[in-house]
């Protein structure tokens, strides 16, 4: 008689044990996971990564995962942790690592950091970070600093980096030159952005001012720009077409004179123009550009000009044109 009471009571025992740790894992079964922070990884290999074997469907015994150790080896990732945000709902937040740059070295990318430290090389090339040009390695790898960067030209980096996230104007080539400043390359148009001083301000006037550019060549002035400049300085390369109707305009008005006698109605034109051409910031603090302005002093259908522009001698929008003897300032 005892020992079929002790079956019975051992077979409630383990029925119960049985019916709880079912009603556990039902009642804290994982149904919903999100992903934050990830970029350079899809949701679905973050959650192969981190979620996998037995404790990984439950929301209470998934504290015990441990998700650094389980991505270690993804070379973008920081640190990975995880947050219960209910009984079946789990979120998974990720860290990468904060690439602002890259540079090619042999036949990869090395990939840094605010820092100037190399975190990633890879062959991949990243969406959104930019490839520096005009540094010169001799041997340099993962952990280690890149030579050539200092803390001025990561600044500039960053800007540029921060500007790429945001979707705006992307540049087509990034270097830094000789002395460590800034150029960046959008088709034909060079835009010298000089050192780390009013980077923000200049970035602003980039990027109101490159769209206005399509299609142009030429050289954009921005290293001196500040919150009080008015204007900033482009110097125009002239095309084929604008340098033959220059030298057509040239032998009607200057017909057997010497170049420097080409004709006085240029420089009415030209004097015009200074009054009224060139990029200005309008009251509100927009970048104003009214009009491109420049006078190629071509034929008459090539007077861009505008209206209260502001263009001044060396202060404006100003119209270099080309080395060919025009005359153009």
């Amino acid at each position: 008689m005892d020992r079929k009471k002790h079956r019975i009571f051992w077979g409630c025992l383990a029925a119960a044990v049985l019916i709880a740790i079912a009603v556990f894992f039902t009642c804290f079964q994982i149904t919903s996971v999100k992903v934050e922070g990830n970029q350079n990884y899809t949701e679905d290999e973050i959650k192969k990564m981190v979620l996998s074997g037995p404790l990984s469907g439950n929301s209470v015994l998934v504290r015990f995962l441990n998700p650094d150790e389980r991505t270690k080896d993804a070379e973008f990732i920081n640190k990975v942790w995880l947050e219960r945000t209910s009984r079946h709902s789990l979120v998974i937040h990720v860290r990468e690592k904060e690439l602002i740059g890259y540079v090619k070295f042999l036949d990869g990318n090395l990939y840094f950091d605010r820092n100037g430290i190399v975190q990633v090389s890879t062959t991949d090339e990243l969406e959104n970070i930019p490839n520096v040009e005009g540094l010169v390695l001799d041997k340099v790898g993962v952990g280690e600093k890149i030579p050539g960067l200092d803390k001025g030209s990561l600044s500039l980096i960053l800007s540029v980096t921060k500007m790429m996230e945001k979707g705006d104007q992307k540049p087509d080539r990034l270097v830094l030159d000789e002395k460590g400043q800034l150029v960046l390359y959008y088709g034909k148009v060079e835009a010298r952005m000089g050192s780390d001083q009013n980077m923000d301000e200049k970035m602003s006037r980039l990027l109101g001012i490159i769209p206005q550019l399509e299609g142009m060549e030429g050289v954009l002035h921005l290293e001196n720009v500040d919150e009080t400049s008015k204007n900033v300085v482009f110097d125009k390369v002239l095309s084929e077409a604008e340098q033959k109707a220059l030298k057509e305009k040239e032998n009607e008005n200057g017909e057997g004179t010497d170049s420097s006698d080409t004709g006085d109605d240029d420089e009415d034109s030209d004097s015009s123009g200074d009054e009224e051409s060139g990029y200005e910031d309008s009251d509100d603090g927009d970048l104003g550009y009214e009009d491109s302005g420049y006078d190629d002093t071509g034929d008459e259908d090539s007077d861009y000009s505008g209206e209260d522009s502001g263009y001044e001698d060396g202060s404006g929008y100003e119209d270099y044109g080309s080395d060919d003897g025009s005359g153009e300032e």
